[in-house]
């Protein structure tokens, strides 16, 4: 009897060991697959709004003129298309929206209204955020770390986003933005 308690105990106790080993590796997953999620709509959210740049430049709160995408090395503020009008209200379908690296957290900020406002606090998007490095490449092909669409309101052809976070390998994503629509020809002047 006593030899049948011991196996059952032992078995008990891997048992035990087994299911509290299953356990944490489901704890580890979901918090993996949280994270992942959370690049997921990250990535989505900067890719739609880039896909969406246009070359309109903007009127900043005292007047001044606003080139229509504007980047540093922390950051890029940017008139998209596409803006959601969920309440239905006398406003037009294009927003300008920035994102930068603010008191740790990268963040996305709208502007209420195009001309005359500046943009707002905006929405974290990462926490965490330790550093960050944007780069914007030119027709040319260059690359560089800042951007002025003067003159022309030429837009970069892509944007590169490395954020490095507190403890986690550093992030990098590439973005296409909105293809910038060719010029008018030139009119002909007519033969004599």
């Amino acid at each position: 009897m006593l030899i049948a308690l011991s196996i059952f105990a032992a078995i008990a106790a891997m048992g035990v060991s087994l299911l509290r080993s299953s356990v944490d590796t489901q704890n580890t997953v979901q918090a993996r697959l949280k994270a992942m999620g959370g690049i997921n709509r990250l990535r989505a959210v900067m890719a739609n709004d880039l896909a969406q740049a246009l070359p309109r430049s903007t009127r900043g709160p005292s007047g001044e003129a606003v080139p229509a995408f504007l980047g540093s090395p922390t950051g890029f503020a940017f008139v998209h298309a596409g803006a959601a009008n969920v309440d239905g209200g006398p406003r037009p379908g294009i927003e300008r929206v920035g994102y930068a690296l603010m008191t740790g957290e990268w963040r996305r900020a709208t502007q209420p209204m195009l001309d005359g406002t500046p943009l707002g606090a905006g929405d974290r998007l990462v926490a965490d955020v330790t550093g960050v490095a944007v780069r914007y490449r030119g027709a040319d092909g260059n690359w560089s770390t800042t951007w002025s669409s003067d003159p022309d309101d030429r837009l970069p052809r892509a944007v590169e986003v490395r954020l490095t976070r507190a403890g986690r390998e550093p992030l990098t994503m590439l973005f296409l933005t909105a293809p910038t629509p060719p010029l008018p020809p030139a009119p002909e002047s007519p033969a004599p």
